[in-house]
């Protein structure tokens, strides 16, 4: 009754997109009780990714895809009309507002999905695929519309846009990559996935440092984990062209645990930064300050999600980086020169954006939730609400699952595993977190009984993160803006130090400078050129209509020798 005439519409499930649907739950039921529950657009997006992640044939998958595409749109478009919504200021001459760019964005993925479903396998299906999915999912080069479009929204969309949508187009890569294209792997498939996705690490990490705005830098650090997914992806094609299953297993294992770790840690993020705009009325770190204090339980979740963006031990974000840094160094080690050149590279651009991500995460707790408050508004910041707290806790236990017992859940995905490398073996996790962690809490309750027994009773309060500056005078409470570590100043050194390499001097990525912009000059040519036909005579627009005409025929009797 449904779908193409004949053939109707065809949904199924296997241990591929049961795992993704696994990611998306928990995104989507915390998204719901925090703030969505009454959004009929947000359950239409989510019925979008459901019917892509279950689509058994080209049709359903391209219907489920297109409706999460529409309804995300909706969704950006409402968060930025709504009163007070505030945008990150634009380094582009003439950018448009983000859900056109958006919208632009999403048309272009389909016109490039569409027929790579439906082409046989090979290179230029897959080079398509890569195209359409990966611009989706916000992936090298054209990624510099993620960090504007998906802010706009509330925090609970935001999250399962973040967490959600972006692994939905990896999905796509991924089961078509993998394995209706199967048999047709090429080396190179995995080497422009790699390559792509090392850029969108090195850009992804440093904007997150760089960006002021809370949800923005969120955003950016998606960019980095998105790459992060497809440095893995890429390792394993290229390891399964080559037939070597025993590193297809461990790339592959590295990439689906850093998905499912994103899944959880960053959707807790984009909600934690929903409820901070809801205390203070913004989400600029250089306004921000304070916060632990009139927020502790918001700021105790946050703190946790920010040690799985840094990939800090014991976090949900380690293991993931632990194995995909040994698939990296396992594949250089079975390469000519070439290999080791390029591998060694890309563990470089991977170790710097490591150091880049804990600088961020550092800066988002030190500069907005610990130190002096930096305004009234902040200084009166009081707890988020409960069903937000509860939403978060619900994501924050799931991350400490995944940080305490990776192997288990490595494990649990094993027929997804098996199912994108028939012929590989599962690869032991050498890294035990649990042990790691009872030894760690031995030691704080030693040390906690031995301050108990021996230490000096009593109180003494103290400012933290003051930058070395004694408490403020009374004439002025929240310190002197000068003297205060603010967030633009903390990345000054990251800006200097970086920002001249991969940046131009008005602080444009690459991607915005080579794809962004010249894709804005010719969206204002149309519009002049639309312009100037809407005030052109009927005269004037025949003329044209047969300039074209003879055009046409020159070309066509060019084409036909003369």
């Amino acid at each position: 009754m449904v779908g193409l005439p004949g053939q109707g519409m065809h949904l199924g499930i296997d241990p591929l997109s049961l795992l993704f649907l696994c990611m998306l739950a928990p995104q989507v039921v915390a998204s719901a009780v925090a703030s969505e529950w009454k959004s009929g657009t947000y359950w239409t997006f989510v019925l979008g990714m459901i019917l892509a992640l279950l689509a058994a044939d080209g049709f359903a998958l391209i219907l489920g895809f297109e409706l999460m595409s529409a309804a995300s749109w909706l969704l950006v478009v409402r968060g930025s009309r709504e009163p007070g919504a505030r945008q990150s200021a634009s380094r582009l001459p003439g950018a448009r507002e983000p859900a056109t760019l958006y919208a632009g964005i999403a048309l272009f993925s389909a016109a490039c999905l569409i027929p790579a479903l439906f082409l046989p396998a090979g290179n230029i299906a897959f080079a398509l695929l890569l195209l359409g999915a990966g611009a989706k999912a916000g992936l090298a080069p054209l990624y510099s519309w993620l960090p504007r479009a998906h802010p706009a929204p509330s925090a609970g969309v935001s999250a399962v846009m973040s967490g959600g949508m972006v692994k939905v187009a990896l999905y796509i890569i991924i089961r078509y990559g993998f394995i209706v294209y199967g048999a047709e792997i090429a080396p190179w498939w995995g080497v422009a996935l790699m390559v792509a996705g090392a850029a969108s690490v090195l850009i992804g990490s440093l904007r997150a440092v760089l960006e002021v705005e809370l949800k923005t830098m969120l955003a950016c650090s998606t960019v980095e984990h998105v790459g992060l997914i497809s440095v893995g992806l890429g390792v394993a094609l290229e390891a399964r062209a080559l037939d070597d299953p025993a590193l297809a297993v461990l790339a592959v294992q590295a990439a689906l645990l850093c998905a499912v770790a994103h899944a959880l840690f960053k959707p807790l993020l984009f909600l934690g930064a929903g409820a901070v705009k809801h205390a203070t009325g913004t989400t600029s770190l250089d306004w921000l300050g304070g916060l632990m204090r009139g927020m502790p339980q918001l700021g105790i979740l946050m703190l946790l999600g920010a040690s799985g963006m840094a990939a800090l031990p014991l976090s949900p974000g380690f293991a993931p980086e632990f194995l995909l840094l040994h698939a990296v160094i396992a594949a250089a080690g079975g390469g000519g020169i070439l290999a080791w050149i390029g591998f060694t590279a890309l563990l470089a651009i991977l170790g710097m954006s490591a150091g880049l991500a804990l600088a961020a995460a550092v800066r988002m707790i030190g500069i907005g939730f610990l130190g002096r408050p930096r305004t009234l508004r902040a200084a009166a910041a009081e707890e988020a609400e409960k069903r937000t707290l509860i939403a978060m806790a619900l994501l924050g236990v799931l991350c400490l699952a995944v940080a305490l017992a990776p192997s288990l859940l490595l494990y649990l995905m094993q027929p997804a595993i098996s199912q994108l490398v028939p012929s590989g073996l599962p690869q032991a996790l050498a890294y035990t977190p649990s042990q790691l962690a009872i030894l760690l809490l031995a030691l704080a309750g030693g040390a906690y009984l031995l301050l108990r027994r021996f230490g000096v009773r009593g109180e003494r309060e103290v400012l933290p993160w003051n930058g070395g500056f004694g408490r403020p005078p009374a004439w002025m409470p929240f310190g002197d803006p000068l003297t205060q570590p603010s967030a633009t100043g903390f990345a000054e050194p990251v800006r200097r130090a970086l920002g001249g390499i991969l940046l131009d001097h008005q602080g444009r990525d690459p991607g915005e400078k080579y794809v962004l912009l010249p894709l804005i000059r010719l969206d204002q040519f149309f519009v002049r050129l639309a312009e100037r036909v809407r005030r052109a005579t009927i005269r004037q627009r025949l003329a044209f209509v047969f300039a074209a005409l003879v055009m046409t025929l020159l070309v066509l009797g060019l084409g036909q020798d003369g």
